[in-house]
């Protein structure tokens, strides 16, 4: 009974050989044969434009990046004469090359009744500032420092010529 077990388990795997025909053309074959399947005919591209190039002459044209001389000429009608300006002179301070929105408040101290206040460059460098320090680039003042925040008054431009002042709060997050 045993013989008759192999003797059908040899004829099983045997017509199970004979019956898987795989596909037995050259692969070469077969690779041409997908890539003519494939292939597409490529649409003509369009010409390219034709840009007229001349040299620059300063003399005759104004300056690329200047304002046309009618846009400052309205401008200067518009702009007031007797407004607010803030004063021009530049201490140079360490948080004057920094917009306000970029310093950071770390941390508030203080003695004898004098508070001070650790501000971050977004270098990481941290500065010490007190009332009546500049700082930020449109020569902003602190002029109060608590225990939570520190107040600025920032000058701020109209785009006429003029000045108006905004305070801003630096606070401890």
């Amino acid at each position: 009974m045993n013989f008759n077990l192999n003797r059908l388990a040899i004829l099983v795997a045997a017509l199970s050989l004979m019956a898987c025909k795989a596909n037995q053309a050259p692969l070469d074959d077969y690779i041409t044969h997908l890539e003519r399947q494939a292939h597409k005919d490529v649409a003509a591209l369009t010409p390219l434009v034709e840009v007229n190039l001349r040299d620059y002459q300063a003399h005759q044209l104004r300056e690329p990046f200047a304002l046309p001389q009618a846009v400052i000429t309205s401008t200067r009608s518009q702009s007031k004469k007797d407004c607010w300006q803030p004063n021009q002179m530049k201490t140079g301070g360490e948080l004057e090359r920094y917009p306000l929105a970029k310093l950071r408040l770390k941390g508030v101290m203080s003695r004898n009744k004098s508070m001070s206040a650790l501000v971050q460059t977004p270098a990481g460098k941290v500065v010490k500032v007190s009332t009546g320090q500049p700082i930020g680039v449109n020569r902003g003042k602190v002029t109060r420092v608590t225990a939570e925040y520190v107040q600025i008054i920032e000058p701020l431009p109209d785009g006429l010529g003029c000045w108006n002042q905004r305070n801003v709060k630096l606070a401890l997050k």
